[in-house]
């Protein structure tokens, strides 16, 4: 039903011949938060189960509808969105928790038509945005403005770059800043500041082919490259190293969704270019380092894949911690603006649970 992969060896699997679909469980009342793109627009539901089904229950109305190009960042709480209107730049900031919305105007003083937004990130504490500026007859303007939670104005720190900012996580209230020297070597560096006096701590070489910052469930930093990553204390920054073997890239590197479950397992989307949907849900064990990858075409039957559900690609992915369910978001097929969720147990066996039809493609699912 699922492809196996460990990080040195790598276990082709067969359609099984005995899943049921639609096997009906009776679970934990849930109710989950939706962010649907869909006719240029970016939305939000709330989902509930009613008679062991899901059902739409309203829009999210705290949450106000933004251009479909944005910026993202989320963790299992809380999601930030950076996206521009009437060239003024916003982060709209949304806890499933308590339901609650910041929205900060975060480039009051400069045009925001005319920098480049290379990454956000977000804490309990603070909300991060790190850009790039022209300035005439001069190097770019590279910078990351820091905005604090606890200020009632928008006022902000900002630390300034000498090399070009591609993406940004924090832990232990350290923020870690992924770098490119574009105009030299090519080769990517690591800034460590220290958010609560904002000096540099230390820069640190990458090497090549750095792409992507996340976290684990230890709090740690994960450095990924095409071929490993690198996992960093952010206290003591030492480093571990995870080589991949041939062929067994877990593929979280270029997942435009992922989640991390209470036990630190990642869910995120891969790339697959040889299986019938190329996108397609998979879960990544940092303690083990294993994968395990669901192929639509060992999960459900062609009638149910072409027809019933009509699945296009992969587009958000989260996990019900209670119930043990994992959500699956999708895009129809020849649909830009048509989606749907599975959710399904996995464990001890693969059992699809039930299934909606959205008006819009979900891009990240909370469980509230």
């Amino acid at each position: 039903m699922v492809c196996f992969v460990l990080a040195f060896s790598y276990v082709s699997c067969d359609k099984s011949s005995t899943i049921n679909s639609e096997i009906e469980e009776n679970g934990i009342a849930a109710n989950y938060t939706v962010f649907l793109s869909g006719n240029d627009q970016l939305n939000a539901v709330q989902l509930s189960t009613f008679n062991d089904e899901l059902v739409v229950d309203s829009e999210l109305s705290t949450f106000t509808s933004i251009p479909s190009r944005y910026k993202k960042f989320r963790t299992s709480t809380d999601i930030s969105f950076y996206y521009t209107s009437n060239c003024q730049g916003y982060i709209q900031r949304y806890n499933a928790i308590n339901d609650d919305v910041q929205v900060l105007d975060v480039f009051s003083n400069i045009d925001p038509c005319t920098i480049d937004v290379t990454s956000i990130a977000h804490t309990d504490q603070y909300v991060m945005i790190a850009y790039e500026m022209e300035l005439l007859g001069k190097d770019k303007q590279r910078a990351v403005r820091i905005f604090s939670n606890n200020e009632t104005s928008e006022s902000y720190m900002e630390l300034n770059l000498d090399k070009k900012p591609i993406d940004l996580i924090s832990s232990r209230n350290r923020l870690f800043v992924l770098t490119l020297n574009e105009f030299v070597t090519d080769e990517f560096h690591l800034s460590v500041f220290d958010l609560t006096s904002n000096e540099e701590l230390i820069e640190l070489d990458l090497g090549f082919n750095a792409n992507k910052l996340f976290k684990n469930g230890l709090e740690q930093v994960i450095i990924s490259y095409p071929e490993l990553h690198t996992t960093i204390d952010p206290i003591t920054l030492n480093k571990t190293y995870t080589n991949y073997g041939e062929n067994t890239e877990p593929g979280f590197m270029t997942s435009k969704d992922s989640y991390l479950d209470s036990k630190g397992t990642m869910y995120f989307i891969k790339d697959s270019p040889t299986s019938t949907v190329h996108t397609v849900p998979a879960i990544y064990d940092f303690q083990t380092n294993n994968t395990v990858v669901y192929l639509f075409e060992n999960i459900l039957s062609e009638t149910e894949l072409n027809v019933k559900y009509n699945i296009g690609s992969t587009s958000a992915i989260a996990h019900d911690d209670n119930n043990k369910y994992m959500l699956i978001g999708y895009q129809k097929k020849n649909q830009t603006s048509k989606g749907g969720i599975l959710r399904v147990s996995t464990a001890p066996e693969f059992k699809i649970i039930d299934n909606i039809d959205l008006d819009g493609v979900p891009q990240s699912i909370f469980v509230n």
